[in-house]
């Protein structure tokens, strides 16, 4: 299919280069006017006819918005940054929006910040790496910090009071046990890996609705997670689990290990009991693979199918892979040359009957990139599945010129394929019969470990010439020298380095441990002296305070003991000393009224003779109470 049967209309949205597609709408983001635009509903038959939507934010993003991501019922739009995530609440169907706005039709929408977790470095930049959305209150995100590997789990609360609450935090692939309970060990050259991609999908178990996230690590490692759909729906603090993996790949010649992924991507597909899950290879070869789960906790991807896309003299890779939401087995893919591939899995349904003969995976050229009458010098910004009014469906694709930066709508009309779902009608007893089939022959595959997986070429059957496989050998000689022979000089080289490194850390560790041993030897004699010390201080406090004892004892022999006699006595004494204390007072006060009253008259009329006998007899009053005191203390 080339772009003579498809429908295309140019995109006039200035200052717009963010995009992504609902069910029946096309979101843009206004990088300007800090605003989403939005047509809805798309109609093909009458392109002119669409209508734009401004949907104005609360606040405006800080940060360059990079992607547009939608919840499942469209009532949430994350606008993804580099370093942050923010969420847009869009207006419900029924909002009735401004129409006499300057700006066409419009309407205010809430925005909120989902700040990563705070790290206890200040110093470290944070990235966002992924946002994916569990359903449409629930998303996981994962940030650079504190740990490139953590995935944090937020709830959306939309209807008290708008904002975001943390549920909670998994580590992927930090630390693992395996089933003997001891840690899992991999040697890898890329140390620490870091999360580069997250997907999920659902799987249906009895009454139960599974949700499997999945991450991928840039050395390879697929890791999964299983998470009840009613938990999470029951409002629960605390979502219990952990990832599982890394999960071992099958057929042993398709593991991805010490292979770098940095630029792979990957999707899940089939909302079955037994999920499929594609991932990239080799930068054009798709692994095709479905997911074992034999025991609890315990899973497998098993490689049915390799699909190996041609490629020219450019080397084209595969850009972007989107599942269709409308028949889970099937999916569409796009590369760097903008051709565009809808890919279709027909061996599910066989599997599952135990069929010994696969039918390949079903390939359709949708649009040919490199066809000369309808060459592309553009590049694909954006594609998605969408449906119209009038129920049909299109794959949409924004393209954008390498020349004049000019935009363009292309609507391709889907192909008929008959439905995974419906291709095959079982009975009850048919089904159960062939589920428990299928796991005893998937048990057989695992054990022995061995199975050549289809390979599946877009291309024709046509002879090549002389020339041209002269061209393809110099190249395969090339592309095996690049990255074979190059990769492997450059890992033996860095494997001299690493054991260059670990001798010389050996010889650190030796040269520290003696030197941790002679402090230690130094630290001992220490505590020996300073316990020598402690004894001799305690043997000298104990002859003092025996010491001590014996002069208390001496003191309290030769203490008198007093009478009550005496004690009555002496307390006499003390009276009597108080009054000749106050005697003394008052005779100096006479004395000092007498000096200051001689030049009165009242005074004058006084007989000095009366005086001197008052004070004579009080004099004499005083010495015999001083005999008496002396006799008594003589007496004493």
């Amino acid at each position: 299919m080339s772009l003579s049967s498809s429908k295309r209309i140019p995109l006039e949205w200035p200052n717009i280069d963010v995009f992504t597609f609902g069910k029946s709408s096309l979101y843009g983001y206004d990088s300007i006017n800090h605003c989403l635009v939005v047509h809805s509903p798309i109609q093909i038959n009458n392109l002119n006819a669409i209508s734009n939507d401004r949907l104005h934010l609360s606040s405006s993003p800080t940060w360059p918005i990079r992607r547009l991501i939608l919840n499942e019922d469209e009532t949430i739009l994350a606008l993804i940054a580099d370093k942050i995530a923010y969420l847009v609440f869009l207006p419900k169907p029924n909002v009735q929006i401004n129409n006499n706005s300057p700006s066409k039709r419009s309407c205010l929408c809430s925005i909120i910040r989902v700040p990563p977790i705070e790290s206890s470095s200040p110093t470290l930049t944070c990235s966002l790496i992924d946002f994916v959305w569990l359903n449409s209150s629930h998303f996981v995100i994962v940030y650079t910090i504190p740990s490139s590997s953590d995935c944090h789990l937020y709830k959306v609360r939309s209807l008290k009071q708008i904002g975001i609450e943390h549920l909670h935090t998994y580590t992927v692939g930090l630390s693992l046990t395996n089933k003997f309970g001891t840690p899992n060990k991999k040697i890898s050259l890329h140390q620490p890996s870091d999360i580069i991609k997250l997907d999920l999908t659902k799987r249906q178990e009895k009454d139960l609705e599974l949700i499997l996230l999945f991450a991928m690590k840039n050395d390879g490692d697929i890791f999964i997670l299983e998470i009840d759909q009613n938990q999470l729906l029951s409002n629960e603090n605390k979502i219990f689990g952990e990832f599982q993996g890394p999960i071992c790949i099958l057929p042993s010649t398709f593991n991805n290990y010490g292979s770098d992924h940095g630029q792979t991507t990957f999707i899940c597909l089939s909302n079955s009991i037994y999920p499929l899950l594609i991932y990239t290879r080799d930068k054009s070869k798709l692994n095709q693979c479905i997911i074992l789960s034999p025991l609890k906790n315990q899973y497998y991807l098993y490689t049915i199918d390799l699909i190996c896309l041609p490629t020219n003299q450019n080397g084209q890779i595969i850009t972007s892979i989107i599942r269709d939401r409308f028949y889970s087995n099937r999916y569409y893919l796009s590369d760097s040359s903008a051709n565009v591939y809808l890919i279709e899995i027909s061996w599910i349904d066989q599997i599952q009957q135990g069929l010994k003969q696969l039918q390949p995976t079903r390939i359709q050229h949708l649009i040919n990139g490199n066809n000369n009458n309808y060459k592309i010098i553009n590049y694909i910004q954006q594609m998605n599945l969408i449906q119209t009014n009038n129920n049909q469906l299109y794959l949409a694709i924004i393209i954008k010129s390498q020349i004049n930066q000019q935009k363009e709508l292309i609507f391709v009309h889907c192909p008929s394929f008959k439905p995974i779902e419906d291709s095959l009608i079982l009975s009850e007893s048919d089904k159960s019969k062939s589920s428990s089939e299928f796991v005893d022959r998937i048990r057989s595959l695992v054990s022995r470990d061995q199975s050549i997986p289809y390979i599946t070429l877009s291309t024709s059957s046509t002879n090549i010439s002389d020339s041209d496989f002269e061209k393809n050998l110099s190249q395969f000689v090339r592309i095996l020298t690049e990255q074979y022979i190059e990769k492997q000089e450059n890992v033996r080289k860095e494997l001299e380095y690493k054991q260059n490194y670990l001798k010389d850390f050996q010889q650190t560790q030796i040269d520290e441990y003696k030197q941790l041993n002679e402090k230690f030897e130094q630290i001992k004699k220490r505590f020996q002296i300073l316990r020598e010390q402690y004894q001799q201080e305690c043997s000298r406090r104990k002859r003092l305070s025996s010491h001590v004892d014996d002069l208390l004892s001496v003191i309290e022999q030769s203490t008198p003991v007093i009478s009550d006699a005496e004690i009555r006595m002496q307390q006499q004494l003390e009276k009597y000393q108080i009054q000749i204390d106050c005697l003394k007072e008052n005779f100096q006060r006479i004395q000092q009224f007498i000096l200051s009253s001689q030049d009165q008259e009242q005074f004058e009329n006084l007989s000095i003779e009366n005086i001197q006998n008052f004070v004579q007899n009080h004099r004499q009053q005083i010495d015999q109470m001083k005999k008496q005191l002396q006799a008594i203390q003589f007496n004493k």
